[in-house]
């Protein structure tokens, strides 16, 4: 016994079409087309990204906002998005520590960090 669906396979047969698969030229057209322009390094990318946070977060520090002059503090202490500098660091924590839990114990946590740090180092012969 036929299935119902028998007479429609028979009267709409599958057909592949006659065709080739187009060739890939290239995947990376950098290295093939001149006017294309060159990928950025990742490293470069993340850098500019990080010096604009940055940027942006003093602006925002200057301005007043406490979280903001938490932030730079921080920044300016590891070196993220900016050359670190301690000094800096301190001064933006110091700011922000006016009126911040949080930036105090941080600040804490530094000069903790950074007397632990002086100990530990070897005395010069």
């Amino acid at each position: 016994m036929p299935h119902w669906w028998t007479p429609c396979i028979e009267a709409y047969p599958l057909r592949m079409p006659d065709r080739k698969p187009a060739k890939v030229k290239s995947i990376d057209r950098s290295s093939a087309d001149p006017e294309f322009p060159k990928a950025t390094p990742l490293k470069e990318v993340v850098a500019n990204c990080e010096q604009r946070w940055f940027e942006q977060t003093l602006k925002a520090a200057k301005s007043g906002d406490i979280s903001s002059q938490c932030l730079v503090g921080q920044m300016f202490c590891s070196g993220y998005g900016v050359p670190a500098n301690v000094k800096k660091g301190k001064f933006w924590l110091q700011k922000a520590a006016e009126l911040d839990m949080e930036a105090r114990s941080l600040l804490a946590s530094l000069s903790v960090g950074r007397s632990v740090e002086s100990y530990m180092e070897e005395p010069e012969a």
